[in-house]
């Protein structure tokens, strides 16, 4: 069952929460009231892990959860409308006595209010309109209203906030609401039911993973590697069960070095964090390029065929995980919503493109750095990575100086021996911004 955030002043979100129970919609609802707008941005930071849609009373409040956390899929708000105007202006007329007369209006855009005017065939000629956005101050709009109504220049205020229209009411300024009426809210909720069936389609489309291992078969040449080749795709096939697992899938071999998983496109969605993690660890186990295409589709066929095209486009971007959506749209993986591991810059084409440029061995280089991560050192010398790796050991004194000239390495000092002889350089890896890893 899907969870909605309601987010908005505490009598909208109940007002909201209480229509939405009369349509019967299979969802919980999860109250977010707030005091001032601005509470927005942290209520949604806290929670949206919690919920898998929001719903906003208003536009500023979604307009400042687009701003913190973006993903507008997620997100739907209540369209402001005429109607919430001329509920303001009757209940000023009726309270005040007077009609659009001597009023202070903050609105969002004097477009709702010139058309709700145009439609009543009037232009007073005493009122005073200030528009706002998601940046203007509760103070701002206080002060505003306050000045015009000590002025003399308006008999009362209309406003969309609730926090300006609390505050105003202390201050004595005879001061009415522009809120959401109800055939607003109920319009709303029926968007949000489509939206839901829409996710729930979309969820449930079928979802194929494609892996493959760029030129696996000839990294091993010798028959007497066939062994440790084979051992290299049990290790392989255990990262990708593992992945696996977290899809909910099913893992298939196609050939050597070729992989694909079907699951769920809502797992997929999920789990992008994963998929890219799965995607390190299968270079740093092969020290090989690895290409991974993602198809959806509402048919087995389809998601698969959606997988290759992926795959291709990967290919031919070192690291890129390529999506090809159920209506081919392609879409590469944007990797500021992927969390940071430990180690992403193996699917970092600037990263992986500086190793070539300047002629670095990337197979030894993962070796390396797999060797030291996985020992959980920070520190080597250079004996430490020619045994450990069963090199010799002037070769790997050169490619660790190597890596020291283009900025990939640095020495922090000496290792005293404790024997007579010379001491041991100290190294430290580093990336490609200069950073210790």
């Amino acid at each position: 069952m899907f969870r909605v955030g309601v987010i908005g002043p505490q009598s909208t979100v109940e007002r909201i929460i209480h229509i939405a129970q009369d349509l019967n919609l299979d969802v919980i609802f999860l109250s977010y009231p707030y005091k001032e707008v601005k509470e927005t941005e942290s209520i949604i930071k806290r929670n949206d892990n919690k919920v898998d849609l929001w719903f906003f009373s208003g536009k500023i409040s979604y307009n400042i959860a687009c701003r913190a956390i973006g993903n507008e899929e997620r997100k739907i708000y209540i369209e402001h409308t005429e109607a919430g105007i001329f509920k303001g202006l009757l209940e000023s007329a009726h309270q005040m006595g007077t009609f659009l007369d001597y009023l202070s209006i903050d609105e969002i855009s004097k477009s709702h209010l010139e058309n709700a005017l145009h439609q009543l065939n009037i232009k007073p000629e005493n009122m005073y309109v200030k528009t706002f956005s998601e940046k203007t101050l509760t103070e701002e709009l206080v002060e505003f209203h306050r000045q015009l109504w000590e002025t003399n220049k308006t008999k009362g205020a209309i406003t969309c906030f609730e926090e300006v229209y609390l505050q105003l009411k202390e201050l004595g300024i005879p001061a009415f609401r522009i809120s959401t009426s109800d055939i607003e809210i109920r319009h709303t909720l029926k968007i949000l039911s489509e939206k839901i069936k829409t996710f729930y389609f979309m969820d449930t489309q079928v979802a194929v993973q494609l892996f493959e291992m760029a030129h696996l078969e000839s990294h091993f040449k010798s028959p007497k590697q066939t062994y440790q080749l084979q051992y290299l795709e049990l290790k392989l096939k255990e990262i990708l069960i593992n992945l696996s697992e977290s899809l909910n899938g099913s893992l298939i071999e196609k050939g050597l070095g070729r992989y694909l998983i079907f699951s769920s496109r809502g797992d997929s969605e999920r789990e992008l964090f994963k998929i890219e993690e799965t995607v390190n660890e299968l270079i740093l186990e092969s020290g090989l390029e690895v290409g991974v295409g993602i198809g959806f589709g509402e048919t087995v066929f389809s998601a698969e065929f959606n997988a290759n095209n992926a795959l291709k486009q990967s290919k031919e971007r070192f690291g890129s995980i390529i999506v090809v959506q159920e209506n081919g749209e392609v879409l590469e993986v944007n990797r500021k919503d992927v969390k940071a591991i430990d180690f992403p810059w193996f699917n970092d084409e600037n990263f992986m493109a500086k190793l070539k440029n300047e002629k670095i061995n990337v197979k030894l280089y993962i070796d390396i750095f797999a060797l030291t991560r996985n020992a959980g050192i920070k520190e080597f010398t250079i004996k430490d990575i020619s045994s450990q790796l069963s090199k010799d050991e002037r070769n790997t004194r050169r490619f660790i100086e190597r890596l020291c000239e283009v900025g990939l390495a640095e020495c922090t000092g000496v290792e005293e021996s404790p024997t007579r002889g010379r001491p041991r350089r100290v190294y430290k890896l580093i990336n490609s911004s200069n950073k210790v890893i």
